[in-house]
């Protein structure tokens, strides 16, 4: 408890400025609500504490903004963990967030020399054949240097400012307590989820601040598009790699913010548009692990229409169980089924409870928008908005991942567009999604399924005495007897013996039928007699077991 009472005084000077920050930019209804407006309201006028006048005329989510930039790195991020939760907040906000891009200030390099030396293991000038001094580009995290190696190769040196870490992690306690504060004062925050928001406003950080994180998220990157010449992603040179330090290729190309020059280099807008969204598509759709931040600024074009990507301290994740369901949201939207959109977007809101009939109208009356609309002409970006404004309204929120999924989209197709007006992202989704519903029958598929479920009866079968056992020890702690009177138990037996015997003889039936499939697929391609007649007599086999099974089934049926 002491140890507890002192951090909070080590924290009090932030919590002061922060306060301050938020009342100096207006921000008097978000201190309202977590309560601290009692202690402001008594030294505000002393303390001087009062909103900028020019900045108290502005819109809330513009103030929201400014007072974030002030604040620092980790409120940086806050605010850019927010433009993801398209879920939560409106356009105008989203827009507002967009824009907190991590600028700053570079630090002048006499204040990042020891670090370097430090973590190069010795001087500079041995590492480096050249080094410039002057910073290329600087955030309120790391800064980039220019430099070149012994053999002359151009490399940039990613940088940490000294002390950033641990500013970064006083902040982030703060906001920890900031955030179970405001779920006890308010019961209307607790829709937000603000303390689950810090958790991951910490993982992603957490990732940002540490360059070997990132360092490893890169080469997971370029060994993906290692035979892709169209996707550069800058090699890493490990021997250098440190928590504080990244060194990597440099990239001389166009930025994507740059189109005049894009087009002054005489590079196809249209491919290159094409080559990003295919090259995020795959990172989404067949690796489950992408690049979460797409925005202009991370993007290059080279010669070649080569696009090259940046800056993958901000990923995300995606299991093969997501990748299906995005899936099944594509294809209920092209067969205009609110139902089948709602299973998926409740199964995403973790069971959240919700009007389902109310939930199905509005899914309805948002595809009812897109009725004439041929599916290659839907926006995939405005798609996305308007499930996540559905979903905002019925009061669901997005898990992380699939929140910084529908962010990274929205964010593509508005680079796609801005380099071709008419860029349509869904051309690009549909063949991905087209071979993904094909794969789910492939005999491979069919057989992982079928050894999935197995499994999963086995880990049941083997938990079921562990279960047992712990039940009877609850029912004993409590003092409590329970007496069980089953009557005809010896006909109970019998039935449940048979529907065992079924549920085997069913799982060796899928299992003849993939594995005959199988040997009749190489038999084609090998053009082998004893494959042909092995993989046929497998599936006259497994024929029979269905007839044999759906005839038991009925006869069941019928006797009851």
């Amino acid at each position: 408890m002491l140890l507890a009472s002192l951090e909070r005084m080590r924290s009090l000077p932030r919590a002061v400025e922060i306060t301050r920050t938020l009342v100096a930019y207006g921000l008097h209804d978000f201190v309202h609500s977590v309560g601290l407006h009692r202690a402001i309201d008594e030294v505000q006028d002393v303390m001087g504490w009062t909103a900028q006048s020019d900045i108290a005329s502005r819109p809330l989510p513009e103030r929201t903004r400014m007072a974030l930039e002030a604040l620092g790195p980790a409120f940086v991020k806050l605010g850019q963990v927010l433009a993801s939760r398209v879920d939560m907040l409106g356009p105008d906000w989203i827009e507002q967030l967009d824009q907190l891009h991590d600028r700053a200030a570079a630090v002048p390099f006499e204040r990042l020399e020891a670090q370097l030396v430090e973590d190069l293991g010795g001087p500079i000038a041995s590492r480096f054949a050249t080094f410039d001094l002057e910073a290329h580009a600087a955030g309120s995290i790391a800064q980039v240097h220019h430099a070149t190696l012994a053999d002359g190769a151009a490399v940039a040196v990613k940088i940490r400012r000294p002390g950033v870490a641990a500013s970064i992690e006083a902040d982030l306690q703060l906001l920890e307590m900031l955030a179970a504060w405001w779920e006890d004062e308010s019961a209307e925050s607790r829709r937000y989820q603000p303390a689950e928001l810090v958790r991951q406003l910490r993982k992603s950080l957490g990732r940002e601040v540490d360059f070997a994180a990132e360092a490893r998220s890169q080469e997971r990157f370029a060994d993906s598009f290692r035979d892709d010449p169209g996707i550069v992603v800058p090699k890493v040179h490990a021997e250098f790699t440190r928590p504080s330090l990244l060194v990597m290729d440099w990239i001389e190309g166009i930025p994507a913010t740059q189109l005049a020059a894009v087009d002054a280099a005489h590079l196809d807008r249209q491919v290159l548009a094409a080559r990003g969204a295919d090259a995020v598509l795959k990172m989404v759709l067949e690796d489950g692990f992408f690049h979460a931040d797409p925005h202009p600024g991370n993007v290059f074009f080279l010669p070649g229409e080569r696009v090259a990507l940046i800056d993958f301290g901000m990923v995300g994740w995606l299991s093969a169980k997501r990748r299906d369901e995005l899936v099944d949201l594509l294809a209920a939207v092209a067969t205009h089924d609110p139902e089948a959109m709602r299973d998926v977007l409740v199964a995403w809101a973790d069971g959240r409870k919700v009007n389902a009939e109310r939930f199905v109208e509005d899914l309805g009356r948002m595809l009812h928008l897109y009725e004439h609309a041929a599916f290659r002409e839907i926006s995939v970006g405005a798609l996305l908005s308007e499930v996540a404004g559905v979903m905002r309204e019925n009061q669901l929120v997005l898990p992380a991942d699939l929140a910084l999924l529908f962010k990274a989209l929205i964010t593509l197709e508005g680079l796609g567009t801005r380099l071709v007006p008419r860029f349509k992202l869904i051309e690009h989704v549909t063949p991905y999604v087209n071979r993904l519903v094909a794969e789910r029958w492939t005999p491979r598929r069919a057989a992982e399924r079928a050894s999935a479920i197995t499994r999963e009866m086995g880990r049941a079968m083997r938990a079921a005495p562990r279960l047992v056992e712990e039940l009877s020890r609850r029912f004993a702690d409590d003092g409590m007897a329970v007496s069980l009177e089953v009557k005809q138990i010896d006909s109970l037996s019998t039935r449940v013996e048979r529907s065992l015997d079924r549920v085997v003889i069913g799982l060796v039936t899928a299992a003849l039928i993939v594995g005959s499939s199988l040997l009749l697929a190489t038999s084609i391609r090998a053009e082998s007699l004893v494959a042909s007649f092995f993989g046929a007599a497998g599936i006259l086999i497994a024929f029979g077991n269905s007839v044999w099974l759906i005839a038991s089934i009925r006869e069941a049926h019928r006797r009851r």
